[in-house]
């Protein structure tokens, strides 16, 4: 069997076959909205920043539940928790945002280059205590992207220190730029089930769709690596190289492929400290990595297929994508 990285540089070197155009990378700028908050020490204070930022402002107050962007709300979320314990911690790890803005850059540029239609939107650094790390919030007249640095603090990070490993790597500072390309493409480019009246979604079609989004990751993300946009360690792939073929063999003979069971697709593809559907040892999002590689084989006879094709409905409902693969757990 070819080693993982072998197979995951020839995966990409076939999205970017024909793709001689030079990509013009931009820095796209992320509004300090948390920062600008903990500054706002006094009513004049806070409405400047009310009339500076006031389509990410309110976005940020939409979304904590507020019912308008006034002083007094903006006054009481800098006083919060969160803010308190958070944005000294963000401001640790990331002293400035001039990195993530060059990955954003490139993340657009490249998704633009490739034909993904990414909508233009603003976007602004916040800290909270919600359990999601990024959010799109649509306006009536704009669209903000929410990020949520408290959730990229290391994982050694004191304040995560009752989380399950699994959802500590998560937290690494090198997963932010993964997890936005992701929120860009999944926001435009959902997953979308077949009805019943179609027989209902499959499990293959799922798995399809997240293989899809993982190749995004990897073109989308400078220096994108499949373990980055897995979000496994060396040792987790390690141990899906060595078991690739039986946990495919586990799932054709569970028949999970085209099960239309919602919760088996979502516990395949979902974090988790393992999948308990194929095997307590492996690790979590199995699915993932199944989907990405039935799309690897795929590509071989198929170079010319776009990502804005793979993530559309009529390609990862499709059955013949296994056909054409001709995937057996290679």
């Amino acid at each position: 069997m070819k080693p993982l990285i072998y197979i995951a540089l020839a995966c990409a070197a076939t999205l970017f076959a024909g793709c001689g155009e030079r990509i013009v990378v931009e820095p796209q700028p992320i509004i300090p909205l948390y920062r600008g908050i903990a500054a706002a020490a006094d009513s004049a204070a806070v409405d400047s920043l009310i009339r500076a930022e006031r389509g990410p402002l309110g976005a940020l107050m939409a979304y904590l539940g507020a019912d308008s962007l006034t002083e007094s709300a903006v006054a009481a979320w800098r006083e919060s928790m969160p803010m308190q314990v958070f944005a000294p911690a963000a401001d640790s790890v990331w002293p400035s945002l001039g990195g993530i803005e060059r990955d954003l850059g490139s993340i657009l540029s490249r998704a633009a280059a490739d034909s993904l239609d990414i909508p233009r939107r603003d976007y602004a650094a916040v800290v909270w205590g919600r359990t999601k790390s990024i959010v799109i919030v649509d306006g009536r007249e704009d669209s903000t992207v929410l990020i949520a640095l408290n959730h990229y603090l290391g994982a050694d990070y004191p304040g995560y220190s009752h989380w399950p490993a699994y959802m500590r790597l998560d937290k690494d500072p090198a997963r932010l730029p993964y997890d936005l390309a992701e929120a860009l493409v999944a926001d435009r480019y959902p997953y979308r089930p077949a009805d019943s009246r179609d027989g209902g979604a499959t499990v293959l079609s799922r798995l399809v769709y997240e293989g899809a989004l993982t190749l995004a990751k990897i073109k989308l993300v400078p220096d994108g690596t499949l373990a980055g946009a897995l979000g496994y360690t060396d040792a987790q792939l390690r141990w899906l190289e060595e078991n690739e073929a039986c946990i495919w063999q586990a799932m054709v003979e569970r028949k999970m492929l085209y099960d239309t069971s919602e919760s088996l697709a979502e516990r395949l593809v979902a974090p988790a400290p393992a999948t308990a559907d194929i095997s307590p040892s492996s690790p979590g999002r199995v699915g993932r990595f199944i989907g990405y590689r039935i799309l690897c084989a795929y590509m071989r006879g198929n170079a010319r297929t776009t990502l804005a094709e793979m993530l559309s409905p009529d390609f990862y409902r499709s059955p013949a994508v296994l056909v054409q693969a001709a995937y057996e757990g290679q």
